[in-house]
Protein backbone atom coordinates (compact mmCIF):
# COMPACT_ATOMS: atom_id res chain seq x y z
CA UNK A 1 0.00 0.00 0.00
CA UNK A 2 2.52 2.80 1.34
CA UNK A 3 5.88 2.27 3.05
CA UNK A 4 4.99 3.20 6.26
CA UNK A 5 6.35 1.74 9.53
CA UNK A 6 4.23 -1.32 10.76
CA UNK A 7 3.00 0.79 14.08
CA UNK A 8 1.42 3.37 11.43
CA UNK A 9 0.56 1.03 8.83
CA UNK A 10 -1.36 -0.48 11.45
CA UNK A 11 -3.42 2.51 12.15
CA UNK A 12 -4.00 3.33 8.79
CA UNK A 13 -5.22 0.22 7.55
CA UNK A 14 -7.67 0.11 10.89
CA UNK A 15 -8.75 3.72 10.37
CA UNK A 16 -9.38 2.66 6.75
CA UNK A 17 -11.45 -0.15 7.79
CA UNK A 18 -13.74 1.46 10.03
CA UNK A 19 -13.85 3.69 7.41
CA UNK A 20 -15.19 2.28 4.46
CA UNK A 21 -17.29 -0.08 7.16
CA UNK A 22 -19.35 3.42 7.91
CA UNK A 23 -19.26 4.60 4.52
CA UNK A 24 -20.21 1.65 2.36
CA UNK A 25 -23.44 1.57 5.04
CA UNK A 26 -24.60 5.03 4.06
CA UNK A 27 -24.04 4.44 0.50
CA UNK A 28 -26.51 1.31 0.91
CA UNK A 29 -28.87 3.33 2.82
CA UNK A 30 -29.10 5.91 0.72
CA UNK A 31 -29.13 3.72 -2.51
CA UNK A 32 -32.31 1.90 -0.94
CA UNK A 33 -33.96 4.81 -0.02
CA UNK A 34 -34.24 5.32 -3.29
CA UNK A 35 -35.66 1.74 -4.04
CA UNK A 36 -32.73 0.61 -5.89
CA UNK A 37 -31.93 -2.95 -6.87
CA UNK A 38 -29.57 -5.04 -4.79
CA UNK A 39 -26.88 -4.58 -7.63
CA UNK A 40 -27.45 -0.99 -7.90
CA UNK A 41 -27.29 -0.90 -3.51
CA UNK A 42 -24.24 -2.91 -4.10
CA UNK A 43 -22.70 -0.11 -6.90
CA UNK A 44 -23.50 2.82 -4.62
CA UNK A 45 -22.33 1.31 -1.64
CA UNK A 46 -18.89 0.85 -3.03
CA UNK A 47 -18.20 4.15 -4.69
CA UNK A 48 -19.26 5.60 -1.56
CA UNK A 49 -16.41 3.95 0.46
CA UNK A 50 -13.95 3.77 -2.13
CA UNK A 51 -14.30 7.12 -3.92
CA UNK A 52 -13.06 9.32 -2.10
CA UNK A 53 -9.54 7.21 -1.52
CA UNK A 54 -9.50 6.34 -5.12
CA UNK A 55 -10.03 10.35 -6.20
CA UNK A 56 -6.59 11.57 -3.58
CA UNK A 57 -4.88 8.16 -4.82
CA UNK A 58 -5.44 9.18 -8.79
CA UNK A 59 -4.57 12.93 -8.33
CA UNK A 60 -1.14 11.83 -6.24
CA UNK A 61 -0.42 9.64 -8.86
CA UNK A 62 -0.48 6.58 -6.55
CA UNK A 63 -1.11 3.20 -8.64
CA UNK A 64 -2.48 0.43 -8.17
CA UNK A 65 -5.31 2.39 -6.10
CA UNK A 66 -5.36 1.11 -2.58
CA UNK A 67 -8.40 -0.94 -3.39
CA UNK A 68 -6.56 -2.55 -6.55
CA UNK A 69 -3.79 -3.14 -4.03
CA UNK A 70 -5.53 -4.61 -1.58
CA UNK A 71 -8.66 -6.34 -2.59
CA UNK A 72 -9.90 -7.31 0.46
CA UNK A 73 -11.15 -3.64 1.28
CA UNK A 74 -13.57 -4.67 -1.72
CA UNK A 75 -14.85 -7.90 0.38
CA UNK A 76 -15.39 -5.20 3.49
CA UNK A 77 -17.07 -3.07 1.62
CA UNK A 78 -19.67 -5.41 0.17
CA UNK A 79 -19.98 -7.37 3.24
CA UNK A 80 -20.62 -4.08 5.33
CA UNK A 81 -23.11 -3.07 1.86
CA UNK A 82 -25.03 -6.79 2.75
CA UNK A 83 -25.13 -6.36 6.43
CA UNK A 84 -27.10 -2.54 6.08
CA UNK A 85 -28.96 -4.40 3.06
CA UNK A 86 -30.57 -6.80 6.01
CA UNK A 87 -30.66 -4.05 8.34
CA UNK A 88 -32.35 -1.26 6.45
CA UNK A 89 -35.80 -1.30 7.38
CA UNK A 90 -34.34 -0.46 10.62
CA UNK A 91 -31.56 2.05 9.43
CA UNK A 92 -33.75 3.59 6.78
CA UNK A 93 -36.15 5.00 9.72
CA UNK A 94 -33.29 6.24 11.70
CA UNK A 95 -32.01 9.83 10.09
CA UNK A 96 -29.59 10.61 12.56
CA UNK A 97 -28.15 7.15 12.65
CA UNK A 98 -27.41 8.09 8.64
CA UNK A 99 -25.37 10.96 9.83
CA UNK A 100 -23.71 9.89 12.91
CA UNK A 101 -21.98 6.48 9.99
CA UNK A 102 -21.41 9.61 7.51
CA UNK A 103 -19.62 11.27 10.22
CA UNK A 104 -17.43 8.18 11.28
CA UNK A 105 -16.51 8.08 7.86
CA UNK A 106 -16.15 11.68 7.53
CA UNK A 107 -13.33 12.66 10.20
CA UNK A 108 -11.86 8.64 9.61
CA UNK A 109 -11.32 9.45 5.84
CA UNK A 110 -10.17 12.92 6.22
CA UNK A 111 -7.38 12.20 8.98
CA UNK A 112 -6.03 9.31 6.55
CA UNK A 113 -5.99 11.47 3.74
CA UNK A 114 -3.89 13.97 5.24
CA UNK A 115 -1.66 11.84 6.41
CA UNK A 116 -1.06 10.07 3.27
CA UNK A 117 -0.73 13.44 0.94
CA UNK A 118 1.92 14.73 3.98
CA UNK A 119 3.66 11.72 3.02
CA UNK A 120 3.32 11.61 -0.01
CA UNK A 121 4.05 15.69 -0.64
CA UNK A 122 5.65 16.88 2.16
CA UNK A 123 2.96 19.81 1.63
CA UNK A 124 0.83 20.90 4.44
CA UNK A 125 -1.72 22.64 2.19
CA UNK A 126 -2.14 19.34 -0.02
CA UNK A 127 -2.09 17.53 2.79
CA UNK A 128 -4.90 19.18 4.10
CA UNK A 129 -6.83 19.60 1.16
CA UNK A 130 -5.95 15.02 0.04
CA UNK A 131 -8.07 15.09 4.00
CA UNK A 132 -10.88 17.14 2.34
CA UNK A 133 -11.08 15.19 -0.83
CA UNK A 134 -10.84 12.03 1.04
CA UNK A 135 -13.35 12.87 3.18
CA UNK A 136 -16.08 14.25 0.94
CA UNK A 137 -15.54 12.90 -2.31
CA UNK A 138 -17.27 9.36 -1.69
CA UNK A 139 -20.24 11.09 -0.08
CA UNK A 140 -20.53 13.54 -2.83
CA UNK A 141 -20.72 10.90 -5.60
CA UNK A 142 -23.48 9.01 -3.38
CA UNK A 143 -25.56 11.99 -3.53
CA UNK A 144 -25.51 12.62 -6.90
CA UNK A 145 -25.62 8.82 -8.39
CA UNK A 146 -28.86 8.99 -5.77
CA UNK A 147 -30.32 12.67 -6.90
CA UNK A 148 -29.83 14.58 -4.08
CA UNK A 149 -28.02 17.84 -3.27
CA UNK A 150 -24.49 16.42 -1.82
CA UNK A 151 -25.06 16.72 2.09
CA UNK A 152 -21.32 18.96 1.86
CA UNK A 153 -23.27 21.83 -0.02
CA UNK A 154 -26.27 22.07 1.93
CA UNK A 155 -25.72 20.20 5.46
CA UNK A 156 -24.61 21.81 9.29
CA UNK A 157 -20.84 22.06 9.20
CA UNK A 158 -19.38 19.20 6.81
CA UNK A 159 -16.48 19.95 4.70
CA UNK A 160 -15.07 22.20 7.45
CA UNK A 161 -14.74 19.57 10.02
CA UNK A 162 -12.92 18.00 7.28
CA UNK A 163 -10.36 20.58 7.16
CA UNK A 164 -10.07 20.69 11.02
CA UNK A 165 -9.45 17.15 10.96
CA UNK A 166 -6.86 17.74 8.03
CA UNK A 167 -5.00 20.74 9.87
CA UNK A 168 -4.85 18.67 13.40
CA UNK A 169 -3.23 16.55 12.24
CA UNK A 170 -0.72 18.47 10.34
CA UNK A 171 0.11 19.62 13.36
CA UNK A 172 1.01 17.22 15.30
CA UNK A 173 2.94 15.78 12.40
CA UNK A 174 4.63 18.85 11.70
CA UNK A 175 5.34 18.37 15.63
CA UNK A 176 6.29 15.48 15.41
CA UNK A 177 3.51 14.18 18.00
CA UNK A 178 2.03 11.87 15.39
CA UNK A 179 1.02 8.74 17.23
CA UNK A 180 -1.83 6.57 17.90
CA UNK A 181 -3.14 8.74 21.06
CA UNK A 182 -3.22 11.65 19.16
CA UNK A 183 -5.01 9.92 15.92
CA UNK A 184 -7.76 9.16 18.13
CA UNK A 185 -8.02 12.51 19.47
CA UNK A 186 -8.29 14.06 16.53
CA UNK A 187 -10.88 11.54 15.22
CA UNK A 188 -12.95 12.29 18.43
CA UNK A 189 -12.53 16.03 17.86
CA UNK A 190 -14.02 15.77 14.66
CA UNK A 191 -16.45 13.39 15.25
CA UNK A 192 -18.16 15.36 18.29
CA UNK A 193 -17.67 18.83 16.41
CA UNK A 194 -19.88 16.55 13.55
CA UNK A 195 -22.43 15.08 16.13
CA UNK A 196 -22.66 18.81 17.66
CA UNK A 197 -23.02 20.88 14.50
CA UNK A 198 -25.97 18.02 12.98
CA UNK A 199 -27.88 18.48 16.67
CA UNK A 200 -27.02 22.18 17.39
CA UNK A 201 -27.87 22.61 13.42
CA UNK A 202 -24.51 24.74 13.01
CA UNK A 203 -23.95 25.75 9.44
CA UNK A 204 -21.88 27.85 7.29
CA UNK A 205 -24.05 31.27 6.38
CA UNK A 206 -25.89 30.21 3.46
CA UNK A 207 -26.47 32.23 -0.31
CA UNK A 208 -30.24 33.09 -1.05
CA UNK A 209 -31.29 34.86 -3.75
CA UNK A 210 -33.56 37.26 -4.20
Amino acid sequence: MYSLHLDAFFLLHTLYVVGIVAESMTGAIAAGRKNMDVFGVITIATITALGGGSVRDILLGVYPLTWIAEPSYIIITLCAAVIAIFMANFITRKRKLFLILDALGLVTFSYLGSSIGYQATGSAVIAVIMGILTGISGGMMRDILCNDIPLVFKSELYAAIALIVGILNVITIKLDMDSFIWAILILVIGFVLRILAIFKRIELPKIHYQ
